[in-house]
């Protein structure tokens, strides 16, 4: 499903406009500050719910004004969806899928695809383990939406149990009651523990050929999760999980946080038997990430049938002209927007030209 017409009114410096798309390769180009990000960040913003930029709703609308309002078109010649996304500052925003309204985020995340790749994603290799679990988190509520409901309830569960800890440091009259979150977080965590082991593990195979192919370099991705078990027996898991929270039951409670659980999990990704967050270059570390995005393409693909929009916000420029050749290979046969500085050097199948927040179609 391809991403057809796009509808803005008062998003960040954006004007009101109508933007229709190529099904192929476009290309929106500018000057810095112009908006081109800003569009990419409204195509992620109808796909899952969020901004990329982890901007809250009135962050997002123009200084001018009190309110945005977004739409997509979608089509894939067999369907159509429409998805609409408004917020008025100080008021709930309002989501909705073919003039439906939709209760919940959980309902909109997977039915558009996409895969965006920015040069704050080198933050993935770089970053904290939190930003890792959050990149791995997206893409896996994108393909699998029971992924995300666990998600959802385990966070639930964990700042009960964590509200539950400071009050037992004084009183310990609810110890049972404690015992029962123990059970209910042992269930939603296990499985996200499963999908993300899953998830890593396939990826990893992909990511193997995608740099050895770039750079002839050596990749290995690795997940670590603080249970310390590294298995695909659901049943295993929980029993060791739940082991993990009663034997800690007494630190918790002096520190009064949950040291075990899939919120304290990372991943590793290794260049030559390496870590790439300490010992590899800032080149490798974005070919690292060029390979993740790529991998997430594939994995994606091959969990529903259906390429994902491609979004590559000011990439190409800090690219040589190897990986940019690589990366037009890979992305044929999708629909990709590309944010770049001049069109000179870059070949698409339609030229956007942007400029005070307003586009021009070539």
């Amino acid at each position: 499903m391809y991403l057809k017409e796009l509808f803005i009114d008062n998003f960040r410096n954006l004007k009101k406009q109508k933007i229709e798309f190529s099904n192929k390769i476009n290309i929106l180009y500018g000057k810095n500050a112009q908006g081109k990000s800003n569009i990419l960040e409204i195509i992620r913003l109808l796909s899952i719910g969020k901004s990329f930029r982890n901007s809250k709703n009135n962050e997002m609308v123009n200084y001018n004004s009190s309110y945005f309002y977004i739409k997509g078109v979608f089509d894939d010649d067999i369907d159509k969806k429409i998805i609409e996304i408004s917020y008025k500052k100080d008021q709930n925003r309002v989501i909705r899928i073919n003039n439906n309204k939709i209760k919940y985020t959980i309902q909109l995340v997977g039915n558009i695809l996409t895969t965006i790749f920015s040069p704050e994603d080198l933050n993935i290799i770089k970053g904290s383990p939190s930003i890792r679990r959050r990149y791995i988190d997206t893409t896996i509520s994108m393909i699998r939406r029971n992924y995300l409901y666990n998600l959802l309830q385990y966070n639930k569960v964990l700042y009960n149990r964590n509200k539950l800890l400071k009050e037992l440091r004084f009183n310990s009259s609810n110890k049972e009651l404690l015992n029962i979150l123990d059970e209910q977080i042992v269930n939603y965590g296990s499985k996200i523990i499963l999908y993300r082991q899953q998830y890593i593990k396939n990826l990893d195979i992909v990511i193997k050929k995608l740099l050895y192919d770039i750079s002839g370099e050596n990749a290995n991705l690795k997940y670590e999760n603080n249970i310390n078990i590294d298995t695909e027996n659901i049943i295993d898991i929980k029993s060791k999980y739940l082991d993990n929270l009663k034997n800690s039951q007494k630190n918790d409670i002096k520190y009064c946080q949950t040291q075990f659980g899939p919120h304290r999990d990372d991943f590793k990704f290794n260049i030559n038997g390496y870590n790439s967050k300490i010992y590899s270059s800032q080149g490798q570390q974005r070919t690292a990430v060029l390979c993740l995005k790529l991998g997430e393409q594939e994995i994606i693909l091959k969990e529903t049938g259906s390429k994902p929009i491609l979004l590559l916000d000011d990439v190409m420029s800090e690219l040589d002209m190897d990986r940019q050749k690589y990366i037009y290979n890979m992305i044929q046969g999708s629909q990709v927007i590309i944010t770049h500085v001049d069109k000179k050097d870059i070949d698409g199948n339609k030229y956007l030209h942007i400029q005070d927040g307003f586009i021009n179609e070539e």
